[in-house]
């Protein structure tokens, strides 16, 4: 018996490691998962930052090849001339400062024409294939005259559009800052009309549907990482699972130890008595007394012999159990099953039996009806039942057999008690 509680010990030892063990893995396994999904997401936004500042560069030297390109040139060339004569007129006193912005704003109409067709030709041949918009604005236009003072007309919080389509700044990319001077053609030493220039432009990019086209490029790359990811999911799940499906298992081999152990105790406890009493010279001359031992003897060897096969014939899981109903008199069954339980049980327990005798048949399976009164029992005397009551009557209003089992042990915890059994019984 001692091996017996060893053996079980190392059992529940190991199984509680394993319990512990597999939480262990499923922790880390979730773990590892959201740590892959950061990095894997890290190095897709890097990705994506990396195709959008590629795609910037791109859309911005195709600009830059555009402004470098002769025709842009001329067109410029054709405004500055004109806006250097728009000064020569203010400084002489022929224009106002507004009639010289109103003047420049009316010469950029028909340039912008012409730039805006050659850009959108420029931009085609590129294939960019984005909405790619351009401006040049003017940020500053000061005049310096040869006694070095400055008259602004222009200044930062106050921008002139020249050239491209006219659009939000906010959401634009500045591409360059670049600064026209002109000194030395136009200030003369003893003119007292000679001035310097200073102009600031800026030139602004918005590239409408860059997001959609970076996406399109990564298209391959999302759809790979999501394949990845899907994959590593399924296989996570799959092993956790599998990890559940062993742990369930083990729980029930467990279960199933348990059992088998409580199940062989009651039988062969009552064995061991009823051999030790034909073994008695007293019972040995009272034949009454050896032919009751017998029957008890054959009873428990029927008992054991029903166990096992229970345990071959059905699954370990409850789910799987099978009933053999069969009609009997509850009389000489409960009768037979409480002299068995006091034979095998502690001789200072106190044990009052009252079991209705009566002609009224019940349809149950033996086996596990005898197995659950006999845990109850048992359950009984281990948790401090010194004086346990054993009651059947059979209830001829509501056609009830039932059975009261009473001790005074230690109790249920109220909070695995969902129903009080005595508001239903008719038997107190």
């Amino acid at each position: 018996m001692k091996n017996v509680k060893d053996s079980l010990g190392i059992y529940f030892y190991k199984f509680t490691a394993m319990q512990l063990k597999s939480k262990i893995l499923i922790l880390g396994a979730i773990i590892t998962l959201l740590a892959l999904t950061a990095i894997q997401g890290y190095l897709i936004y890097n990705t994506y930052e990396l195709k959008k500042s590629a795609f910037t560069i791109d859309a911005r030297n195709a600009i830059a090849v555009i402004y470098g390109q002769k025709q842009v040139d001329s067109l410029m060339w054709d405004y500055r001339n004109d806006f250097l004569k728009q000064l020569e007129s203010y400084k002489k006193g022929q224009i106002t400062k507004p009639q010289v912005l109103e003047n420049l704003k009316e010469k950029v109409e028909p340039i912008n024409v012409l730039f805006n067709d050659f850009y959108n030709e420029e931009i085609k041949k590129n294939n960019l294939k984005a909405d790619i918009k351009c401006k040049i604005i003017v940020t500053q236009i000061q005049i310096v005259d040869s006694l070095g003072l400055k008259t602004d007309f222009v200044q930062k919080d106050n921008n002139i559009f020249l050239l491209g389509e006219n659009f939000d700044s906010t959401e634009a990319i500045l591409i360059n800052n670049s600064t026209w001077q002109q000194d030395h053609d136009f200030i003369n030493e003893g003119n007292p009309d000679a001035f310097g220039l200073n102009f600031k432009t800026s030139i602004y990019m918005n590239i409408l549907n860059w997001k959609q086209n970076v996406l399109k490029v990564m298209a391959g790359l999302l759809f790979i990482s999501v394949l990845l990811f899907i994959f590593v999911l399924s296989l996570l799940y799959y092993s956790i699972y599998n990890l559940l499906k062993q742990k369930k298992l083990a729980e029930i081999k467990t279960d199933f130890i348990n059992n088998i152990t409580h199940e062989l105790k009651t039988p062969l406890s009552t064995l061991a008595i009823a051999t030790k009493t034909l073994t008695n010279r007293f019972a040995q001359d009272d034949k009454a007394i050896a032919e009751d031992t017998i029957k008890t003897i054959n009873r428990q060897n029927r008992r054991l012999q029903n166990i096992v096969d229970e345990f071959l014939s059905n699954s370990v899981s409850s789910e799987d159990i099978k009933l053999n109903e069969e009609e009997f008199f509850p009389y000489n069954f409960l009768n037979n099953l409480v002299e068995d339980f006091k034979m095998s049980s502690a001789t200072n327990i106190e044990f009052i039996k009252n079991i209705e005798k009566n002609e009224v048949s019940i349809l149950a399976d033996k086996f596990y009806l005898g197995t659950a009164l006999l845990n109850i029992l048992n359950n009984a005397v281990k948790y401090g039942g010194r004086k346990i009551e054993f009651t059947y009557i059979f209830d001829k209003e509501s056609r009830l057999h039932i059975i009261y089992i009473k001790d005074n042990g230690i109790g249920m915890s109220s909070k695995y008690e969902k129903t009080d059994i005595r508001k239903i019984l008719p038997y107190q």
